[in-house]
């Protein structure tokens, strides 16, 4: 079976794994056979399908159904009507253990944790014998911040299988936490002798031995982890981390740029790059890291306003002009996504949107968009924005048109007349052509006199300053 990791471990276990951010690693987490993942994960998973197949096996059609149901809630993201599918199939079967562990794993979704743990601590009493149920509501545990207690559940799926990876891995994790590095680089070995692709174990005893000062050890490790998954920013960074300690700076520059590429949002991967390219006296990529990190910054502000706002469709606008100007397009769109959702006929939203599908090169989605804010009446930023589609899609007519409506008066309209001469000519048509050719020409002339300097410039005063004129 495929895992789905959850990043919901709290800080003091993710930072044990490289990771001093608030938002939770991968290698913090440890893979738990999940039946129903999180429809929208933060970052990229390793998901699993929701219900597989395998775990309909043995079941009527008409719990089939109800798991089929469930899935597809949870995809769409209605948590609420997984959990009233997974209750009537437990009606009709109320001695499963796996529709409890499942409807445990939504619970969680949902953070109503109480019943997440009861339904986990159901599904162990119906399957004592079950080793991935112990791992489960261990971790279940150790993500709600209860380590001795998630300890105990890993012990006890340890003893009923020697060889669980998961749960090996989750007991290292909480060795990590609590600073018992020989104990969780032995428990993540067992995890690796148990699974030997496990790249969270090798990521995972990396960290550890770095912290141990290992250093050459802890490289081995870590490039390990990358062989199995080269996408994992967290063990890139680790690379990095690693590389810093041995000095070897321009290993860690490109371990961390990696990272950066795979998690290009993540301010400590550029303040860990910054501090490598300082080291090689790289003082031009160390600035241009210094001002991504404050364009970082400010989006943490962004964010934090709609967090208090979430209903208001200006908060999301702001986010997403941010993330535009940072050239994060493909998450600018989804937060005017946001906020047309809020407010469909936002005619601002509609057009920033139609603007961020432009620059992912996107033109028939942005002269939806276009139109869309246009259905609403006169709004001079789309007109001026379907006027630069249609120029591209060769179409000077109605360029031209939309233009005008923008009131623009710029070098893409002498364009437009050029295009709108050439078809003109083609059409045989030589008296508008000459017309739209001297229209292009006027334009650019008066854009050259309004670029240059006047002729007769007034004379400075014995200080340096020109008098004012009358």
């Amino acid at each position: 079976m495929r895992y789905l990791f959850l990043c919901l471990l709290p800080l003091a276990l993710c930072s044990g794994c490289g990771s001093d951010s608030e938002k939770t690693d991968r290698a913090a987490s440890a893979p738990i056979p999940l039946a129903l993942p999180s429809p929208a994960p933060a970052e990229k998973t390793t998901a699993a399908e929701p219900v597989p197949a395998e775990q309909s096996e043995g079941y009527s059609p008409a719990i089939r159904a109800l798991l089929l149901r469930a899935r597809t809630a949870v995809t769409e993201g209605r948590h609420a009507g997984a959990i009233e599918a997974l209750s009537q199939a437990i009606g009709f079967t109320p001695e499963d253990a796996r529709l409890f562990r499942m409807r445990a794993d939504v619970y969680s979704l949902l953070g109503e944790n109480a019943n997440a743990r009861a339904d986990f601590s159901t599904a162990i009493r119906l399957a004592d014998n079950n080793a991935d149920l112990y791992n489960a509501r261990g971790y279940f545990l150790m993500t709600q911040g209860i380590p001795a207690e998630a300890r105990t559940d890993f012990d006890s799926a340890i003893e009923r299988n020697p060889r669980h990876p998961a749960a090996l891995n989750n007991r290292g994790l909480l060795h990590l936490a609590a600073g018992q590095l020989e104990e969780s680089i032995s428990d993540f070995s067992l995890a690796i002798e148990a699974q030997a692709d496990f790249m969270e174990a090798w990521n995972n005893r990396s960290y550890a031995r770095l912290k141990l000062e290992q250093l050459d050890d802890a490289m081995s490790d870590v490039r390990q982890a990358i062989r199995i998954r080269d996408d994992y920013p967290t063990a890139w960074n680790n690379c990095g981390l690693i590389a810093m300690e041995q000095q070897n700076y321009a290993e860690a520059a490109r371990a961390f740029t990696r990272a950066i590429e795979l998690s290009p949002l993540e301010i400590r991967l550029l303040q860990h790059r910054r501090e490598a390219y300082l080291k090689l006296e790289q003082f031009r990529e160390a600035h241009a890291d210094r001002d991504r990190i404050s364009w970082l910054q400010q989006l943490q502000q962004f964010s934090e306003l709609t967090t208090r706002s979430r209903t208001s469709p200006d908060a999301w606008i702001s986010r997403g002009e941010h993330l535009f100007l940072g050239r994060e397009f493909g998450a600018a769109v989804q937060d005017f996504t946001r906020a047309i959702l809020l407010q469909p006929k936002n005619q601002q939203a509609l057009t920033l949107r139609a603007q961020a599908w432009q620059a992912m090169g996107d033109r028939e989605k942005a002269m939806l968009d276009c139109n869309q804010a246009l259905s609403s009446g006169d709004y001079q930023p789309a007109s001026s924005l379907r006027g630069d589609l249609y120029l591209a899609a060769d179409q000077p007519e109605q360029a031209l048109a939309d233009y005008a409506a923008a009131g623009r008066f710029d070098e893409s309209v002498a364009e437009a007349h050029d295009l709108l001469a050439k078809t003109q000519l083609t059409a045989g048509d030589t008296a508008a052509a000459a017309d739209s050719r001297r229209q292009a020409a006027d334009i650019r002339d008066a854009l050259t006199r309004s670029l240059s300097p006047p002729e007769n410039p007034p004379a400075a005063d014995d200080a340096g300053f020109a008098p004012l004129r009358e």
